[in-house]
Parts: C-alpha cells; structure tokens; sequence
C-alpha cells in the first residue's frame, strides 16, 4: 500500500507539473485549452472552470493538456470566432515554447526540489572504515575497522567519496594516510593497487584502490543558501548528465534492456525513500523528474519530443506538415511507447519473480 500511495503522489505531482507548463504557456499565448487532465481514460472527476474542464482520469500514468485546433483529423472544427485562439494558427515559435514548457517544467522542479534537499542538508558517508580486505594495501599498512581517515597526503577529508577521489588521482603511486584511531592521530604509508571494477553502467574500469569498505557512518553537509544553490544546480545538470549518456548506452546495447524500469519499479523505490524521510522521497522525485523532463524531449512522435520535430520541420519548409501522414506517424509513435510499457511492466514483474526464489 505505501508503494502504491508513494508512487501514485510522486508520480502525480510531476505529471502536474509538466502538464502545468504546457497550460501556462498556452494561456500566455491566449491559446484556448479545452481539458487539463491526470491521468488518461475515463474521468473519475471532472469540472468545469471557465472555458477548461479539469479532470482525474482513471490511469494515473500520464496526463494530458487538450488545445483547441491541436488534433491532426479534421474531426474538431474550429469556430470562426476562435481560430487565432487555436493553437494550429500559431507562430511555429509560440508552439514550440508552448511544447517545451512541460519537460523545461519538469527540469526546473527537481532543481528546486534537489535546492530544499541541500537547504535540509545532505547525509554523506564520512571516511570511518568499515571491513579491511585480507591482503590488501589497506590491511598491510595496518589500517583497522573503526579507523578514522583524516588526511590523504595533508589533503583533509571528511567524505568517503573525497577520500575515493584522491586514491584515484594517485594513480597507484605511494600515498601518506592520516587516520584517527581512538582520539589518536597515526601515520601511514601505502601503495594502491590498481584493479578492474565495473562502473555505473556495467563497463569495466581500471581503478586503484586500497582495500577498504565504509563503515557505514553518516554527516550531514549544511551550507548556505548560495552554496544550496549551487550544488542543487550542479547535481541536477550531473543527473542529467547520466540520464543522457545512460539512454545511450541503452541503445547501443552496452546497458541490458532487462535493466529497464517502470511503474512497479518506481513505486518500489518511491516507498522505500518514503521510509527514509521526506528529504529521501524529495531527492528521489527529482531524479525521476529530471528522467521525466529528458525522456519527454525525445524526438519519438506522441510525446513532445516528437513535436518539437514536426514543428521544427515545418519551420524549415515554411508549411504545415500533412495531417494524414503526422496522424500515422502519431499512431506508430503511441504503438511504441504501449509496447515499451509493456516491456517495462515485464521486467518489474520478472525481479519480483526472481526475488522471491
């Protein structure tokens, strides 16, 4: 029930928030919105507010902001009286803002979460150790469990991924270790050994290392608004980042397509950060939500992504693309993204399946 719940509100708010950027923007451009919908299917609720009618559908996977004049059949005329309100007659600027302004919205949301995430303060492993590998520099340098690591050659360090970053610019050469054993300060040398690791995306890495696992102890890092701000930035442009180049690893075959999630997987992990606290759930609806912004981008027809593309080809040829063909390219487009749900859905239920034998 707390995946459920967890999911359902994560999920929610940033299908809110992307499908409030396109209406905004809309409205801004005095462009007609028809329905403002979470969800898709049937309307559980709905009301009517002014020329919009608001709904909560039945499928809360998605959702949907309706303009006049922006269907591809000719099955919705549009009255004389609203034509330059419709979005079909507007300047091919105006629709691409418009299109835009859900995964812009999306993006701008998750920083501004990640920025109440850092303002909160941010949990980190500091740089007690955990176990000691039989055999390994760490252990030979006489290194214990429970030591504390204070210095890499005079270089202070109060973070276990600091302290990884150092050992790996050593590149293997001998490196000096401060470390705090029972309030007493001791010295010693080691050497890391450069050994193959596989990194975040599977692909095998050679780094150097000295044998050590953390303890397990957490800090937390406060700073001032300013220093928020920009690590919120700098960590939503490394989300970013890594969304990217993991979307083309993907393709390129180098990421498994088991590795892909969906709904299932999101409400698993949505209501495992629950369990950790607000601030966990927080950092965890921005990542999706930066996952969101991007994946909308992609030029695949039905999302916006893929109106961005006709847009930006009718630009060039100075004329409207022909309806038939976008509406057939539309339909391939929805057949892709049903089929990559399903897909998604199989490889949820298949680590269930797998995690309880």
């Amino acid at each position: 029930m707390l995946s459920i719940i967890s999911a359902v509100i994560v999920i929610s708010v940033l299908v809110f928030v992307h499908e409030l950027g396109h209406f905004t923007f809309a409205k801004l451009f005095n462009v007609k919105v028809l329905v403002f919908s979470l969800g898709f299917g049937p309307a559980l609720l709905k009301k009517k507010a002014g020329e919009t009618e608001y709904r909560i559908s039945a499928l809360p996977l998605g959702g949907y902001v309706k303009m006049l004049g922006e269907s591809y059949d000719d099955e919705e005329p549009v009255p004389e009286e609203d034509r330059t309100r419709s979005y079909a007659t507007q300047a091919n600027w105006k629709k691409l803002l418009i299109l835009v302004a859900g995964p812009l919205s999306n993006w701008v949301f998750a920083f501004l979460m990640l920025l109440v995430v850092f303002l909160h303060g941010v949990p980190y492993l500091t740089t007690k150790v955990g176990d000691v590998k039989d055999g390994s520099p760490a252990y030979s340098a006489g290194i214990l469990r429970g030591d504390r690591i204070m210095e890499i050659d005079g270089v202070p360090v109060k973070e276990w991924d600091d302290m990884k970053k150092i050992i790996v610019a050593s590149r293997g050469r001998e490196i000096r270790i401060t470390i705090d054993r029972d309030g007493r300060a001791l010295v010693v040398r080691l050497v890391p050994v450069v050994t193959a690791e596989k990194d975040v995306f599977g692909d095998t890495v050679r780094v150097p290392v000295i044998g050590i696992t953390p303890y397990g102890d957490f800090g937390v890092t406060e700073g001032s608004t300013v220093h928020s701000l920009v690590m919120a930035y700098r960590e939503s442009l490394s989300i970013s980042s890594l969304v990217v180049v993991s979307l083309v690893k993907l393709i390129e075959g180098r990421i498994p397509a088991k590795d892909l999630g969906g709904p299932i997987l999101i409400a698993q992990q949505a209501a495992h950060q629950a369990k950790r606290g607000i601030v966990a759930l927080l950092y965890f609806t921005a990542l999706i939500g930066i996952n969101f912004a991007i994946l909308n981008i992609l030029p695949i027809p039905v999302l916006d992504g893929g109106n961005v593309v006709f847009t930006l080809i009718e630009t060039a040829i100075r004329r409207p693309l022909n309806k038939r063909v976008k509406l057939v390219v539309m339909e391939f487009g929805v057949l892709f993204i049903i089929l990559l749900t399903v897909f998604a859905f199989y490889n949820d239920i298949s680590r269930i399946i797998v995690s309880h034998h």
